[in-house]
């Protein structure tokens, strides 16, 4: 049976295959420390299958009820591509624990323990695999669906590394992943492995030279850069003879050979004036910025449950909040509080009056 790294050598190049090969390691051991954080068990990896299929090659793997685990990345180079992620919905009931009399919560329980596992462990990979990425590549989770796997495989239209496993925990479960090819490229130009250098090390090109090899070495003149000396130029030594009635020129003074190793002579260069600068122009920076779209959101209040909690929440559920009614709410712009205020009516709609402005970081720096 192949490997991944075989298959990804018929997709990708060989370089593109030996990078991805040291990050799916480096991922996996990363993602079983997350697992087994969670779990208590340490997870491994059985019956690993890789092979390379085109999309319309896969649909008929998944006519059973599945749930589908969209990983998405992105870079800041504005790429982006998405992963998949497929568990049989029944084996990750049994696998999480989550079984039900009403099919529909059983679904439910499974996708908010899915989604719980799998955040976490993107998020440990984000933040060891990939945390000296070049590209600043950060992998998210999607909403979870059920079923949908033959849909996206038939909008999909390039060949994509298909890996079938299973996982092994104290439970099993089988796992699908489906890689496509522009996934795959983009991962392989975001890894750098821990330790290493993007631009490279000097000592890496395979050979060095001391300065005393340098003086010893013999300089070979080129022929090509000989020029054709004319037929009646004087040989080498013998003074030109001076034209008549003109004083013959000097002998050019002879002088050592400057050695190869020598430093040269430094001066300090000079520059003619610079030009003076344009006039700023009379639009300010804020003003092209005016323009922009921001989210302005208001947070009443936070808290923190347990998944237990989570799962047991329906209609009529009370959720108490970790600030005082009638307090100010958080004004937020773009997930950052700049402001305070107090919840009004308008109009029959919501609004919120702004009862406090937080100062700017730069300014509580400037006042301390």
């Amino acid at each position: 049976m192949s490997t991944p790294y075989e298959v990804l050598e018929q997709l990708l190049s060989t370089a593109q295959a030996q990078t991805l090969d040291a990050a799916g390691k480096d991922a996996w051991q990363n993602a079983a420390s997350a697992l087994e954080s969670i779990s208590g068990e340490s997870p491994s990896v059985a019956e690993l299958a890789p092979r390379l299929a085109m999309p319309d090659e896969l649909v008929d793997d998944f006519g059973d009820d599945h749930l589908v685990l969209p990983i998405e990345l992105s870079t800041s180079q504005d790429q982006s591509a998405t992963a998949y992620l497929v568990l049989p919905t029944p084996i990750a009931a049994l696998f999480f624990d989550s079984t039900a009399d009403d099919p529909a919560d059983q679904e439910q329980q499974t996708v908010v323990m899915a989604s719980t596992m799998a955040g976490q462990v993107l998020q440990t990979i984000n933040a060891t695999t990939f945390a000296n990425s070049p590209s600043a590549i950060v992998f998210s989770l999607d909403d979870i669906v059920a079923n949908t796997m033959p849909d996206v495989l038939g909008a999909m239209d390039e060949p994509c590394l298909a890996l079938s496993f299973t996982l092994q925990t104290g439970r099993i479960l089988p796992v699908a992943l489906i890689l496509p090819g522009t996934f795959l490229d983009i991962v392989a130009g975001s890894y750098v492995a821990a330790g290493s250098s993007e631009s490279g090390d000097a000592d890496g090109l395979g050979f060095t030279l001391t300065e005393d090899e340098l003086n010893q070495a013999e300089l070979i003149e080129d022929p090509r850069h000989e020029e054709q000396a004319p037929a009646d130029a004087p040989e080498q030594g013998e003074p030109e003879p001076a034209a008549v009635g003109q004083p013959a020129a000097p002998a050019p003074e002879e002088r050592d050979p400057t050695p190869i190793g020598a430093a040269p002579t430094a001066q300090r260069a000079q520059f003619g004036p610079l030009p003076e600068a344009p006039a700023p122009q009379s639009r300010s920076n804020i003003d092209l910025l005016a323009d922009l779209q921001m989210e302005v959101s208001v947070e009443l209040g936070r808290t923190t449950m347990a998944v237990a909690d989570v799962l047991a929440l329906g209609a009529g559920s009370i959720v108490e909040l970790d600030r005082l009614a009638g307090e100010p709410v958080d004004i937020l712009v773009n997930d950052r509080v700049v402001a305070r205020g107090e919840v009004v009516v308008v109009d029959e709609n919501f609004g919120v009056r702004i009862v406090e402005v937080l100062p700017r970081p730069r300014d509580v720096g400037r006042a301390s």
